[in-house]
């Protein structure tokens, strides 16, 4: 199977109401040898104001957020998703793409009327290199260059990593730049930690990392939080019966016997406890789960006796009982929240009908001025909505008068409203946010970026 590394630069990082700037990608062969590329640029949306920070990292300016020579939002995403299907089945793997890029890409896609899944159906399944990294510090010490921070802890972003490890970072957060960052240190930890990348590339898979979880019965998973690995050796004790990628599993260095007969209640209660004798593990999010033989020095230290670790994984996996009420704890572990009166925050509130899936495709298909009909015979409020959007930022002379003057206010009270609890960045926010870079030690190169952005944030407020 081929491989598709991909990036993204956006506008900042909440992956809910930023987008994308920039999307780069190659696809390599099953042996990481380049086989094409693939990088778009787009232009900023009305409703979007970037933060300061993200432009000052990614060097782009107002200029280009605006540049007419570059494609909408729209134009790009649906290129990126023909793009990307185009090149499946093939295995999806970023820097830190699971918690970052994926959800960015999959609400780039929902805003866009096009299919979310994209990297994890029809045959995909996705990896993410920050994990594989996180893998082979603990399992493979030796086998890359891991820097270490002032504190101590060792460091895993991108543009310290690679450079460590012998690739030169001069571009670093442009997106087809970190691609080739991240591909490099993909190539040195396929032929150093070969058991590693295996491993890891085997809990990529969905199914094979259900597999693994109920056949090994001892497993040492390692988990980072504070820039820190925390091992631990575990076996799997519940599934969730409303969501099947949802496992639990329990740390083994304690005595299963007073959880045993806990309820539901007690249960969810210890799950939410930190440090967590049960936790939560997503077979399709490639948790870091290697066979107990393969266990990092410090923990067979502190670790119990193989036979006694066996004797409590064996009372949990025969325990039935015990593991469906884990189970239930699981599905009850977060109170029911209100749906979000935002559209953004709705993407995963149920699946489109098929009905609206196919007038989703159509609006694609026709011009625009016969988007709006089909727009309106979606039954779905959520894409009704977004179908709406996207004309008026399209083609918004096509639109009635009524339906335009709305669809500008909505937008021109989402830029300029001062409200601290809205979810999104306002462009009252971003000039705080820049002010706080006037009042800083400003480089000289700086000056001309603070003067032209913050111009570029004045006309948006108008």
């Amino acid at each position: 199977m081929t491989f598709v590394f991909y990036d993204t630069e956006t506008t900042g990082t909440d992956t809910v109401f930023d987008q994308i700037l920039q999307f780069g990608a190659i696809r390599t062969d099953e042996n990481l040898k380049e086989i094409d590329r693939f990088e778009v640029r787009c232009r900023l949306q009305p409703h979007i104001v970037p933060a300061p920070m993200a432009l000052k990292v990614t060097g782009v300016t107002p200029e280009m957020l605006m540049d007419p020579v570059l494609p909408s939002h729209y134009e790009a995403m649906r290129m990126i998703h023909a793009k990307l299907s185009d090149r499946s089945p093939s295995i999806f793997v970023g820097y830190n793409s699971i918690s970052f890029d994926e959800s960015l890409l999959r609400q780039a896609f929902y805003q866009t009327l096009q299919p979310i899944y994209l990297s994890n159906t029809g045959g995909n399944t996705r990896a993410d290199m920050l994990r594989i990294a996180h893998a082979v510090a603990a399992y493979a010490p030796n086998a890359i260059a891991i820097p270490l921070g002032d504190s101590g802890k060792q460091v895993f972003k991108l543009d310290q990593l690679s450079p460590a490890n012998g690739f030169d970072h001069e571009n670093a957060h442009d997106a087809m730049a970190d691609v080739e960052a991240t591909i490099h240190l993909a190539r040195l930890i396929r032929n150093r930690a070969p058991e590693v990348w295996s491993r890891l590339m085997q809990l990529s898979r969905k199914q094979d990392t259900a597999d693994i979880l109920r056949e090994e019965e001892i497993l040492c998973l390692t988990q980072y939080f504070g820039g820190r690995a925390h091992n631990r050796y575990v076996t799997e004790c519940g599934a969730n019966p409303t969501y099947d990628a949802s496992r639990a599993v329990f740390d083994l260095n304690q005595d299963p016997e007073p959880y045993l007969d806990m309820t539901i209640e007690e249960l969810v209660h210890e799950m939410n406890k930190g440090p967590a004798v049960i936790r939560a593990v997503r077979t399709n999010a490639q948790p870091i789960l290697m066979p107990y033989t393969e266990i990092p020095g410090a923990l067979r230290e502190v670790s119990l006796p193989i036979e006694e670790l066996g004797k409590r994984a064996h009372m949990i996996t025969t325990n039935a009982d015990f593991r469906r009420r884990v189970g239930e704890a699981l599905a009850n572990r977060y109170p029911a929240k209100d749906p979000s009166p935002h559209v953004e925050q709705q993407i995963y509130d149920g699946f489109a009908s098929s009905g609206d899936q196919a007038l989703m495709q159509r609006f694609h298909d026709v011009p625009w001025e016969d988007r709006l009909g089909i727009a309106m015979e979606m039954a779905d409020l959520r894409m009704r909505r977004i179908a709406q959007r996207l004309i008026y930022f399209e083609r918004p002379e096509v639109l009635p008068e009524k339906i335009r003057a709305a669809l500008g206010h909505e937008i021109h009270s989402r830029l300029n409203t001062h409200d601290d609890l809205l979810p999104w960045r306002t462009v009252a926010d971003a000039q705080q946010e820049l002010d706080e870079f006037r009042t800083g030690d400003v480089d000289g190169s700086l000056v001309g970026f603070i003067s032209d952005l913050g111009e570029f944030l004045g006309k948006l407020q108008r």
